[in-house]
């Protein structure tokens, strides 16, 4: 490899470097705000005694963070779905990991969201901004009861969205869960604050 060559992969990497970071910045800079903001739209809901967590196949983030959020909550009822695929399994590293973290996802089967699991819910939590639109828009719910899991991280990331680790490696399942486990650790406390 010629000095030549060096130099360009060292620039196209800086370059890189620079893309990602500048990517995501608004994300980071806003991040105390939109927590803040999530947290007075929750407080300001009548009452929430159902939760519906969704994410895109409801087979990895979306089962986790509702075991979580049944254990944290036990007075109130929680449920996930997804967009694609009803009757799927957890995969292989979620469960593992689920099963190191005191949760067993053994007989989670994935379920289709709908009409029905939305109209009855008073708090819907998403793992991103288009599947919050979504929701907003195909069911006409109120965007104050749309919550975005990653706006209730006490810790800012790179990016809004709670990355989907389906097909990835362990490390990468454990990343996204310790991260769920944050947000739904915030969830808890505001609606403990509530009663």
């Amino acid at each position: 490899m010629t000095p030549n060559d060096l130099r360009s992969r060292a620039a196209e990497s800086g370059l890189k470097r620079i893309y990602l970071t500048a990517r995501n910045l608004p994300d980071r800079v806003l991040h105390q705000r939109r927590r803040a903001s999530a947290r007075e739209r929750i407080l300001k809901l009548d009452s929430v005694s159902n939760i519906l967590v969704v994410c895109y196949g409801n087979i990895c983030r979306s089962p986790y963070l509702e075991a979580v959020l049944r254990r944290g909550l036990p007075e109130i009822g929680v449920t996930s779905a997804g967009f694609v695929g009803p009757g799927r399994s957890v995969p292989a590293h979620a469960l593992k990991l689920a099963n190191m973290r005191g949760l067993d996802l053994s007989s989670f089967r994935s379920r289709p969201i709908g009409r029905a699991n939305v109209d009855r819910t008073d708090l819907v939590i998403v793992m991103d901004t288009e599947q919050a639109r979504h929701i907003a828009r195909g069911y006409r719910i109120s965007p104050s009861r749309i919550v975005l899991a990653g706006d209730l991280d006490p810790v800012a990331s790179p990016t809004r969205a709670i990355r989907d680790p389906w097909g990835e490696s362990i490390e990468v399942f454990a990343t996204t869960f310790d991260r769920l486990d944050r947000c739904a650790e915030t969830l808890v406390r505001i609606l403990r604050y509530r009663r």
